[in-house]
């Protein structure tokens, strides 16, 4: 299959439509950071994932943030700011700084920097910054920071792709460099589950769309399905996908009369919406038991006893 040949999922002017243009540039990968900043002893938080080195002599760094932030003003009035890189365990973070309003460091661990700007706990990675210059970047304002001080940590980081939070694990294709097998090793248990994770991921991706969903628009049904009765933001939380994303796969769901919401926001499943999850559904059970045939009852209630033991917190 040529390139021409490839399924288009979506195309057109940014100017004509601006949600599929936003799902497009989703399709680029990125890390979750949280900028803070205090002035006059008020504290201010943004997640963000436009954060990007700049250069490393003189060290600049650069974020962006929309015009119309109400917490943007806090910024403009200090001198400095930081760049809390977040870890794979810390999504709950990310969601909790991108509502508007509201005091966003309830219960959050954290100490003033070298420069005043607050650092959050258990990170991964940290970049105290003098801010250096503004440029107008249309709706946004390109924010450039003199790094003063940074610290980095033994953490995987936060990674956010396709309108929803991901993790930063090694492609199965890496492993291929240097064989385990050529070293007289076999490959860890952990390895194992990482290959299968991706290959199945894939598989449900696939599945989902044949069906008619999208994969944001699949996790947002089945976690519908599981608690009825969720407002979006809510939904949005358990099934990891921030809230814009959320909103645009349940408002994609609404006009193919998959979902309904109430006048009080709360989302639910229509006939026809479960019928196509239940399509949806007999795919995927299908597709595990044929990848699970060979093995008996008592193998695979094993399996499930293991991974679930390693999944124990």
């Amino acid at each position: 299959m040529n390139a021409i040949d490839e399924p288009l999922l979506e195309q057109g002017s940014p100017k004509d439509d601006p949600r599929a243009f936003r799902r497009a540039l989703g399709h680029f990968s990125t890390g979750v950071t949280i900028i803070t900043a205090e002035a006059d002893g008020v504290k201010a938080g943004l997640t963000v994932n436009s954060f990007s080195s700049v250069s490393l002599d003189p060290p600049l760094i650069l974020w962006s943030v929309n015009k119309s932030s109400t917490s943007w003003p806090i910024f403009d009035a200090a001198n400095a700011f930081a760049v809390n890189v977040l870890a794979a365990e810390q999504s709950f973070l990310a969601s909790q700084f991108a509502r508007s309003g509201g005091d966003k460091f309830q219960n959050v661990e954290w100490r003033p920097g070298n420069t005043g700007a607050p650092l959050l706990a258990n990170v991964a990675a940290q970049f105290e910054c003098l801010r250096h210059v503004e440029y107008d970047g249309g709706d946004h304002l390109i924010v450039v920071g003199e790094v003063a001080h940074f610290s980095r940590f033994e953490r995987r980081p936060l990674v956010f792709a396709q309108g929803r939070f991901s993790l930063a694990i090694d492609h199965p294709e890496t492993a291929r460099l240097v064989s385990p097998g050529q070293l007289g090793i076999k490959p860890t248990f952990l390895a194992l589950l990482r290959r299968a994770f991706l290959q199945r991921g894939h598989e449900l991706r696939e599945e989902a769309q044949s069906v008619g969903f999208t994969e944001n628009e699949s996790r947002l049904v089945y976690y519908l399905e599981l608690n009825p009765g969720l407002d979006i933001e809510t939904a949005a939380r358990i099934s990891l996908l921030d809230t814009v994303s959320a909103t645009e796969a349940a408002e994609a769901l609404r006009e193919r009369g998959w979902v309904s919401q109430s006048s009080g926001g709360v989302l639910a499943l229509t006939e026809l919406g479960r019928e196509n999850f239940a399509r949806l559904q007999d795919l995927t059970v299908h597709a595990e038991k044929v990848k699970l045939g060979r093995f008996s009852d008592g193998e695979i209630e094993k399996a499930r006893q293991v991974i679930a033991s390693l999944a124990t917190i």
